[in-house]
Parts: structure tokens; sequence; C-alpha cells
């Protein structure tokens, strides 16, 4: 091989490298933009209920940049945020938030994460209200290593709610009682 010809290869070998680099910079441009000039992706922060024309209460949450449904709400009468979670069975939260709250923590198990398979505690959480909507004796996983303090809201809550998704929002009601 002579110089010219591995000269070649390796600008080739850089130039595809730097291609690469601007093509993944230019593409988290928008997201990283977003967060820039509005940093919170949390578009109910204090959700309340409200009437509707049918006269039931609801809580109605608007998506945020990316889709999702994030909300403000308590755990046990502490402030956090919440992630609407409906693939989640139990609500999910880090160990950190967990000790924040001191809650009691009962062995587990092993949870499947969209990061593979976690070892888990489990937690009863007294009270968890979401815009007035209040369930007790909520059961939680808490994961080690979920980053952050944002919760997933998980069925172990969300079951005591009818959820309606139109228009682009989401609508939480009381379920009915049969």
């Amino acid at each position: 091989m002579n110089k010219l010809t591995a000269g070649f290869k390796r600008s080739a070998w850089l130039s595809q490298f730097s291609g690469g680099v601007v093509f993944v910079l230019v593409s988290l441009l928008p997201i990283l933009l977003v967060r820039f000039f509005n940093p919170s992706d949390n578009p109910n922060p204090q959700p309340v209920a409200t009437v509707s024309a049918a006269g039931t209460l609801q809580v109605i949450l608007k998506p945020n940049q990316v889709d999702q449904f994030v909300t403000g709400g308590t755990i046990n009468g502490e402030p956090v945020e919440f992630l609407i979670d409906t693939g989640s069975v139990d609500v999910a939260l880090s160990h950190a938030l967990a000790q924040r709250l001191r809650l009691v923590l009962l062995p587990g198990g092993v949870s499947m994460t969209g990061n593979g398979n976690v070892e888990h505690w489990t937690a009863w959480l007294e009270h968890v209200n979401v815009g007035g909507f209040v369930a007790a004796q909520v059961k939680a996983t808490v994961l080690p290593n979920l980053p952050g303090e944002r919760v997933l809201l998980g069925m172990s809550y969300l079951k005591h709610l009818e959820l309606t998704l139109a228009a682009g929002e989401l609508t939480l009601r009381p379920a009915s009682r049969r």
C-alpha cells in the first residue's frame, strides 16, 4: 500500500466519521432547542379535577412536546412528577426517591425493563393523588437504577380511573363501580 492509498483511506474514514457526527448533532438539535427554550416538559404541573358537562369529575391532561402525559401529583402528601405509563403494572419509582419519601422497602423480585431484568423492592404507598383523585394502599416497585425523580404512574393506581384519549388530551375520571 503506497502513501497515497493509505492517506486516501484515512481521509475517507475521517469524512465518514465526521459526517456521522454531524448527522447525530443535527438530529439532536430540535430536542436540545426545545429543552433550552422550554426546560419544563410537564404541561400539567398542578392538575385540578373539574366537573364535566355530564356532571362527572375529570382531570384533563395535555401532552408534552414528545406526546407523553406528564403531571404533578403527590405520594403520601409529598409533591412528585408522574409520567402516565399504562404499560407499567405498578407505580415505579427510583430508590433515591423512595428513600426521600421514607418508604418501607420489602423484598421484591425481578422486573423486566427496557434495560433488561432488574432486581427491585416493593413498597406500599399510603396515598397517591393526581388532581384530587386519591387512591390508598397503592403497590409500588422501587428500582435501583431508575434515573431521576420522575415516577411512572402505572396500573396499580390507574386501575381506579377511567382513561380516555381524545383530541390529543388524556381525560381521567373515576372508574364506574360495577
